[in-house]
This record gives C-alpha cells, structure tokens and sequence, in this order.
C-alpha cells in the first residue's frame, strides 16, 4: 500500500457512518488557549476535513462560523469544532433569511 492510498484509508476511518448536526467553527479557538488551528478560510478546513453542510453562515462578531445540516462528520471533532443544537427558525436575522432557515429546517 502506497502513502497515499494509507492516507485514504485513514480519512474515510475517521468518518464512521453518516450522522447530520450543526456545527459551530471557533475561529479564535487557537488564539485564546494557545493551540494551533489549522491555516486556511473555515469552509477550505471543512473541505479538508470531508464534512459537507447545506449552508455556511458567517459569523463576526464572535469570531465564528455556523454550519448547517453537516454531514460526514468524523466521530471525534477537532477542538475548534462542535456540535450546535440550534432550531434554524429562532436564528432568523443572525445571519439567515426566513427563506434559508425553512431550508435548512426542511432539508432531507
């Protein structure tokens, strides 16, 4: 086996059955306890991580990005990444249209 076909390997066991949440990514995470977050914008990380969502929702006044509806979540998270147990319909105007938050609510 080959060093990338090993790296293959390791990804797709990292992502153990499909599970949906939301996901909170902590922008600041690195910078306030002094751990090392991963360089790049947080929907590059994601792609990097193999989690797909249905929508990415900015946050900046708190340094973070919302992402709904994820999909191929790995079983452990990174420290910059966790589960967020929101109803889509009260986070209206916090970065979602009526329009996105039925979307994501309706999503299948």
């Amino acid at each position: 086996m080959n060093k990338e076909q090993n790296l293959e390997n390791t990804e797709k066991a990292l992502h153990i059955g499909v599970r949906r949440s939301h996901l909170r990514f902590d922008c600041m995470y690195g910078m306030l306890d002094g751990q090392e977050t991963p360089k790049g914008h947080p929907q590059e990380i994601m792609k990097r991580l193999g989690i797909t969502y249905q929508n990415a929702t900015p946050q900046s006044m708190v340094d973070q990005w919302w992402f709904w509806n994820c999909e191929n979540i790995p079983e452990e998270l990174p420290p910059y990444l966790e589960v967020a147990d929101w109803n889509p319909m009260e986070m209206i105007g916090w970065g979602l249209s009526k329009e996105d938050a039925v979307a994501i609510r309706d999503y299948a």
